[in-house]
């Protein structure tokens, strides 16, 4: 996937009609981006996380490689009775705290956690193994869908298949340490509080 400018997806929030925090006099107002490939390939970390915001008044923005798609495993076991969830594109104003992720392999560990309010998802119930995008399985509510660690050198790793049950999962752990800590000093600007804007790759 081509890595977006800051100006492109800011465009497209704007026309998407989403809120981009920006505030060039305060550092570290976050915005929280993930961008999800249009291969839909749930064996591999193909999708984005951009962070960007204002830092001594310019944008300063980084890239992450991510999956924001459920593991094959949980596509066939999935832990809920409705179905495996996937995050469902959109902008989740202030549902996001740091808090402690506490399922998965990756042991409990400080995360970027659904903690406060509501996010949409689409429900794959069929158990094969591949991604289902069904509108009519859509439900609203608090599944858990967090932003946390994964493998160490994920990116080069193409079996990711027990690492996400839904959540958006960061391909390196060494990314995700930078990842928290813009976190931290955006908790200690604005607050423990986050907007997880989630857009996909036709878009641009």
């Amino acid at each position: 996937m081509e890595k977006p400018t800051v100006e492109n997806i800011v465009s497209v929030m704007n026309f998407k009609g989403y809120r981009v925090y920006d505030t060039p006099s305060i550092d570290w107002n976050l915005n929280i981006v993930g961008i999800r490939s249009k291969n839909l390939d749930t064996k591999k970390f193909d999708d984005l996380l951009v962070v960007f915001h204002r830092f001594m008044g310019n944008w300063d923005v980084t890239y992450y490689p991510i999956t924001t798609d459920p593991s094959t495993h949980y596509l066939k076991h999935p832990i809920n009775s409705k179905g495996t969830a996937i995050l469902m594109e959109g902008q989740y104003k202030s549902a996001y705290k740091i808090d402690i992720h506490k399922r998965g392999r990756q042991g409990a560990h400080k995360a970027l956690c659904q903690r406060l309010g509501n996010v949409t998802v689409y429900r794959d119930s069929d158990r094969d193994g591949s991604l289902d995008i069904d509108k009519n399985s859509i439900q609203t509510g608090k599944f858990g869908i967090n932003i946390h660690r994964g493998p160490r050198n994920g990116a080069a790793n193409p079996d990711n298949d027990i690492f996400s049950a839904g959540c958006q999962v960061f391909a390196d752990d060494r990314h995700f340490a930078e990842f928290m800590l813009k976190c931290e000093a955006g908790k200690e600007a604005f607050g423990n509080s986050f907007t997880y804007t989630l857009l996909l790759e036709n878009y641009f």
